[in-house]
């Protein structure tokens, strides 16, 4: 059958529609994203690690650094140990700290802020006018509108959502009510209820979102408050999280200040005291600090004075620095002159390394700068300067030696199982490696020696323990050889370990089903080496006694039916005849059944007191086992608002609150959670569901007394 002229043009036709409508597709997949036609509202004033932005009209994510330009509709999220600070058009400043999103939207009149998760500050100017937008915070059934002054806002379990007015006033709409909310003041709202506290405690130091530079692996930070007048228990928290919910630091302070060493990484802390006569809980803001690393890097490669020659064409030099963890952007400059003036190369380099080829004869100064996009941080931290000298030569460099590295172990069994790969970093005009291998450092007790091709040879023969040494020569296309490499030593030795990762040493594992035993998780890193993984689990240190043992091939295990108590676990990797390769030390880890929730006594949900002849207000409940103390809040109700009476600590079944003049006729409700902490280090390590009644307090009066009491509510 033969196709005619026209049959073949609309085959033709259809395949050239359907390859541009293909290429189309593919473009409009993989093309930058772009603003469309949304306006410009703002820009990114400083940013910290990594901040993406997502455009209105797009669906991909795109990281977006210092002075980037925002617009409206745009969404904006940080990462883990990031922040990002934006400054409006209209003034206003909103600061994301990590794991956190927004979506910004702005009228004619406001600025409305979608606050998806995570922790904002937002604030505007105090030198904002009259006619300025109106800031709307939209989170969840709740909104927080706010002009011309200063909020911090946390979104955590449960949607709960957390506000502080640091200046000015605020107002919260739960969608039922409406509450403004003054300088000083925190409230949570929650799905069904909102509480609100007085911040009676004013901080000092360190700062509301301070950056402290690190000192090391743990810097020394001073934390301070203005003194309390009277008897009070003062206790300074610090969690890792913004609700300062389970403090990994709960220390009890004798005095306004406490320094605590902290390691790199951010923390929130505020801090509580307990009046010694009325048991009246003072309470101050929510801090943010952040233990930042801006030490200057240290140079590696090339090295201080080092040579670097070429015969044809320039080299490629690779530039190489030590790595600081808190910082993902470095500056690399490179000058003809000691002073760094006029640099050849002034280029951003995302990572620790970056290799050029376009530095020719010469010498050259080199040195790397942190980059901080971050607003609070200031000085930028540079490294020593280094100097080079590139010179050409007819002789070409020998190759650079890379793998094993100058005083590797190796394991003799890697050898056997996998084999051991040499590489090495060749110049261009090399053809061939000539690799040797020997038993000391003169390289005349050969054992292999091979020519390769390539930059990389694999040795699979046995070597016993001990000290071997290897180098290498490069072969040109002439038959011409270059001068022999460094030579390095590496060790064949029955060594290593095996990293244990969950439970983590010291864990405690929480069981929350009571009635069933626990059945924990346990995972370990991977070894070169191939075998067997053997879990032991004991309660003895020494395991004398073997409780539990199971053989897996894979880096996890489960163990079911762990009864309360403290166990220590280790892992060893087996070969075929149950000899073992590596083993891992030693962790240990604690399981405990969740706390029951209290039971109450008194008074129960739905009673009512009776105080016209009283003078303490009693509440009492059945002792938790395991307790070592109880969280009682009490707050007076109003409408769908619970306004916060006292908050109070005891290690007792019952408490007596006498200060009967926070008190009013009308309806209270009073919360009850027990909790435990570890008495080595006083930090909490597990607590009971928080527990609410609701209850009533009158006078009971009759006759035609005509009682006249003003109507005063106390806050906290």
């Amino acid at each position: 059958m033969r196709l005619s002229k026209s049959d073949f043009f609309i085959i033709i036709l259809g395949l050239s529609l359907i390859a541009g409508l293909g290429y189309l597709l593919y473009a409009d997949i993989t093309a930058a994203s772009g603003p469309g036609n949304t306006k410009k509202i703002g820009k990114i004033t400083a940013a910290r690690n990594t901040t993406e932005r997502k455009y209105s009209s797009r669906v991909v994510w795109g990281e977006v650094y210092k002075d980037s330009v925002l617009y409206n509709y745009d969404t904006v999220r940080t990462a883990d140990q990031s922040e990002t600070t934006i400054r409006l058009d209209d003034g206003t400043e909103i600061t994301l700290n990590e794991n956190s999103m927004i979506l910004l939207a702005l009228t004619e009149d406001e600025v409305d802020i979608k606050f998806i998760q995570g922790t904002m500050n937002a604030k505007q100017s105090t030198s904002v006018s009259d006619t300025a937008r109106k800031v709307i915070i939209e989170s969840g059934d709740s909104s927080v509108s706010l002009k011309n002054g200063d909020v911090s806002i946390s979104q955590d379990w449960g949607d709960r959502l957390q506000m502080t007015v640091n200046r000015g006033t605020a107002v919260l709409n739960t969608g039922k009510e409406e509450k403004l909310i003054n300088e000083n003041q925190n409230i949570i709202a929650e799905k069904e209820s909102v509480r609100l506290f007085d911040l009676t405690i004013r901080l000092i130091s360190p700062e509301s979102d301070a950056y402290v530079d690190s000192g090391g692996r743990q810097t020394a930070v001073d934390f301070s408050w203005e003194p309390l007048d009277g008897k009070y228990d003062t206790s300074l928290e610090i969690a890792n999280n913004p609700a300062v919910t389970e403090p990994i630091i709960a220390d009890k302070v004798r005095g306004s200040k406490k320094r605590i060493p902290l390691a790199d990484g951010v923390y929130f802390w505020r801090v509580n005291a307990v009046n010694k006569d009325t048991g009246k809980i003072e309470s101050s803001e929510i801090r943010r600090v952040t233990i930042f690393n801006n030490r200057p890097v240290v140079l590696i490669s090339p090295a201080n004075k080092d040579e670097i020659r070429f015969r044809d064409e320039n080299p490629m030099i690779d530039f190489l620095w030590s790595k600081n963890e808190s910082i993902s952007r470095y500056k690399l400059l490179v000058s003809a002159s000691a002073d760094m003036s006029a640099p050849l190369v002034n280029t951003v380099v995302e990572g620790n390394r970056i290799a050029l080829n376009n530095l020719g004869q010469g010498k050259y100064f080199w040195k790397v700068a942190n980059m901080n996009d971050a607003e609070r941080i200031t000085g930028t931290a540079e490294s020593s300067v280094f100097s080079f000298i590139v010179t050409r030569t007819e002789k070409i460099e020998p190759p650079v030696p890379v793998y094993p590295p100058e005083s590797k172990t190796v394991h003799p069994m890697i050898i056997v199982q996998k084999g051991l790969t040499f590489n090495w970093i060749n110049a261009p005009l090399v053809k061939e490696t000539e690799i040797f291998l020997a038993k000391d450092s003169d390289l005349k007790n050969i054992i292999f020696t091979n020519k390769v091709g390539m930059n990389n040879v694999t040795y699979n023969g046995r070597l016993a323990e001990g000290d071997y040494y290897w180098g290498l020569r490069g072969v040109m296309k002439d038959g011409s050889m270059t001068d022999y490499s460094s030579i390095r030593r590496f060790k064949v030795v029955r060594t290593g370990t095996i990293s244990l990762i969950e439970p983590q040493d010291r864990e405690v594992i929480i069981n929350k089903n009571v009635e069933r035993l626990s059945r924990v998780d346990f995972s370990w890193s991977k070894t070169e080496l191939e075998g067997t993984y053997r879990l032991q689990l004991s309660t003895e240190k020494s395991f004398g006694k073997i409780l539990k043992e199971t053989s897996v091939p894979d880096l996890s295990a489960e163990i079911p039916d762990i009864r309360e108590g403290r166990y220590f676990w280790r892992v060893a990797l087996l070969d075929d005849r149950k000899e073992v390769l590596v083993s891992s030390p030693t962790h240990s880890f604690e399981i405990m059944n969740v706390l029951e929730k209290p039971v109450p006594i008194s008074p129960l949900a739905g009673s009512s007191v009776e105080m016209l002849k009283k003078e303490t207000l009693n509440f009492y409940w059945k002792p938790v086992k395991g307790a070592k103390y109880y969280r009682i809040g009490i707050y007076q109700v109003k409408g769908l608002m619970q306004y916060s009476i006292a908050n109070l600590e005891t290690r007792n079944n019952y408490y007596v609150f006498s200060d009967l003049s926070k008190l009013d006729v009308g309806k209270f409700l009073w919360t009850l959670q027990a909790v435990d902490i570890d008495p080595a280090t006083n930090r909490v390590r597990r607590s009971s569901e928080e527990i609410k009644m609701g209850f009533n307090i009158n006078l009971d009066i009759k006759g035609d007394i005509n009682l006249n009491t003003p109507n005063i509510m106390h806050t906290e």
